[in-house]
């Protein structure tokens, strides 16, 4: 579920940084499920080689975060597909598991 999660707000975000991702996670899921920073490089190492996300190089210098400009990241439209297909199967399950109709 949490590569999906970053996915969405990717799709959400447009091209943003690592940072930028981790913090509306906070805002949206409960702390247990924010993917650490490690798991969350993992999370984007694998939607990269599934041609879901790319890197657009880094934002501004002004901007740097830990001494170094950070890499931007962007939604391929590989990746809004995967994230499409996965938001419809979840809410097909939605409706299933809270009584309504199958589609």
């Amino acid at each position: 579920m949490t590569l999906f999660q970053i996915l969405a707000v990717f799709s959400e975000a447009g091209p943003t940084d690592a940072a930028s991702v981790l913090e509306r996670l906070d805002e949206l899921l409960p702390a247990r499920e924010v993917p650490s920073l490690p798991a969350f490089y993992r999370h984007v190492r694998r939607a990269t080689e599934l041609g879901w996300i790319a890197v657009d190089g880094t934002e501004d210098p002004a901007a740097e975060r830990g001494g170094r400009p950070a890499r931007l990241f962007r939604l391929t439209p590989a990746g809004a597909d995967a994230v499409r297909g996965r938001a419809l199967e979840i809410e097909s399950i939605t409706r299933l598991a809270l009584g309504g109709e199958r589609s």
